[in-house]
């Protein structure tokens, strides 16, 4: 049986011993619940820590510190770049010689005059940072951020509706303004890289009269030319909703994505990107071969496999249902749904696994006596609802073929608390000829493993992340998540309060990277 096994070795400051010392665990000081930190990967094995410091320079700007790390988390450089104050990261990408760094003005009143957002783009190759800054139109707002083939596509929509993409050459920082073609309004909706195809996907939902029509999706190459558009149209009472994208071997399009329910009520535009609320019953395998795709659906009441990812309240609900329709009393099997987070895609040897996260908003009512302003009056009652947080509860897997049959259906419970944050509570890999799907949680990581016909090869099992030193004790956790890294390595990262009475600072607030590996 394969373990996760963390690499244990004790972090040493450079300035300590001349010996390099491979430390596992990367931390960084968190001086303020604000502080910005963010990890981005370079190619297969290295990346830049970009996070905020509490220092400024003569002009009052903030230094950032870009710090560049090896495979094992070894700081082989350092840099501290100012910023203007009160600049926001949005997004980040790399192309595997290029890093870019998006941050946005976050109510910078001296800077609104001058700029919207500025872009920190580190090349590899040379060794050498740049920035450049711009305005957008009135009222935008920042998708994301790809890069390809040393291009950087930032993807933005206007608060109304209607997206424009922004392609820039990081070598010299001249760019290309473009505006997807449209019938009707539309919001850019995700987007991706594809560094082998050497293009851009873009997933564009279109509206009629504020009503979701269809989908758009196209490729742009890193010139910001057209190579080529697609067409979906929701079917009745449903629609496209997260998604995930891929080429085949002949370089066909393949989205895979949730199929969401439709309300009836007309759709708000403003931050329909951020809005997680609708729910899935089920999922659609897209292949873009001509004008129209070749398409599956899949819905969760028609697979065997899918009570496992229930909560405790609808499996019931569920057998209730199937026991009446045994005995042929007068009932009908209602749909299975899901609230899902942004699904991923992982290859997996013939199969490409199609993972969702599931979760739950949980309220709680209260009542109390409201007696009047001089409590004269005789009291009355009034009852509020109270958000208690997100619940993770589960993880759906569905493994297609190359022709988007779906081959096997499994599901992972990890039993998280409640979270008043939308994130990714766990992650996959393939290691070695297997599915390994991880999820950390106050310095401990859990994982199980499936074969390729979707057998689960272990119950899950759980491993005690390695701290710095042996004394650490992990008081408190915030926003643990875990990515596959390269080859069998995998990358955890999160906000840890951490307790050591042996050290001269016995509490410390730290953001974290910490690379396992599968064995």
């Amino acid at each position: 049986m394969k373990k996760l096994f963390l690499i244990a070795s004790l972090f040493l400051a450079s300035w300590v011993s001349a010996q390099q010392v491979e430390p596992v665990r990367y931390e960084v000081s968190r001086w303020n619940k604000e502080q910005d930190c963010h990890f981005q990967a370079i190619g297969q094995s290295d990346g830049i820590m970009a996070y905020e410091t509490d220092k400024t320079d003569k002009d009052k700007h903030r230094l950032w510190s870009f710090a560049c790390l090896d495979s094992t988390l070894y700081e082989t450089r350092n840099d501290l770049i100012p910023l203007p104050e009160k600049v926001k990261f949005s997004a980040s990408g790399s192309d595997g010689r290029f890093a870019a760094f998006l941050f946005v003005n976050d109510g910078n009143k001296k800077a609104a005059d001058t700029l919207d957002f500025i872009v920190v783009s580190f090349d590899k190759e040379n060794g050498s940072y740049q920035t450049f800054w711009n305005k957008w139109a009135e009222k935008s707002v920042p998708l994301s951020v790809e890069v390809v083939k040393g291009t950087m596509m930032m993807a933005v929509n206007n608060k109304a509706g209607n997206g424009v993409l922004y392609f820039y050459n990081l070598a010299n920082n001249q760019y290309r303004m473009v505006t997807p073609a449209s019938t009707g309004s539309n919001v850019l909706f995700q987007t991706d890289a594809f560094q082998q195809e050497r293009c851009f996907v873009v997933a564009a939902k279109e509206y009629e009269n504020k009503r979701f029509v269809s989908t758009s999706f196209m490729l742009y190459s890193p010139t910001g030319d057209l190579q080529g558009s697609y067409r979906y149209e929701n079917i009745p009472s449903a629609s496209l909703g997260r998604m995930g994208f891929r080429f085949d071997e002949s370089r066909h399009l393949v989205v895979i994505g949730t199929l969401e329910r439709e309300m009836g009520r007309k759709v708000n535009l403003e931050g329909v990107t951020e809005n997680f609320d609708k729910e899935s019953l089920g999922v659609v395998w897209l292949r873009f071969l001509s004008s129209s795709p070749e398409s599956h659906i899949y819905l969760f009441k028609d697979m065997p496999e899918i009570e496992h990812a229930l909560t405790a309240s609808d499996r019931v609900r569920l057998r209730e249902e199937r026991l009446k329709k045994q005995k042929k009393e007068n009932t009908t099997l209602s749909e299975i749904a899901f609230q899902f987070l942004t699904p991923r895609l992982t290859d997996f040897g013939d199969l490409t696994v199609f993972a969702l996260e599931a979760f739950m908003p949980y309220y709680h009512t209260e009542t109390r006596m409201n007696y009047g302003y001089y409590g004269y009056y005789g009291g009355y009652p009034y009852t509020y609802t109270i958000f208690d947080g997100y619940d993770f509860f589960s993880e759906v897997l569905l493994a297609f073929d190359s022709n988007g049959q779906l081959q096997w259906q499994q599901s992972v419970k990890f039993d998280n608390e409640l979270t008043y944050d939308l994130f990714p509570h766990a992650g996959e890999g393939v290691c070695f000829d297997e599915l390994v799907v991880a999820s950390p949680y106050y310095n401990r990581l859990r994982y199980t493993a499936f074969d390729a016909q979707g057998q689960v090869l272990m119950n899950l099992q759980e491993a005690k992340l390695a701290p710095i030193y042996g004394a650490d004790y992990v008081e408190d956790e915030y926003f643990a998540q875990l990515t596959p890294w390269y080859d069998n390595r995998f990358l955890i990262y999160g906000s840890q309060i951490i307790q050591n009475s042996t050290q001269p600072k016995p509490r410390r607030t730290v953001y974290y990277l910490q690379k396992v590996q599968y064995d």
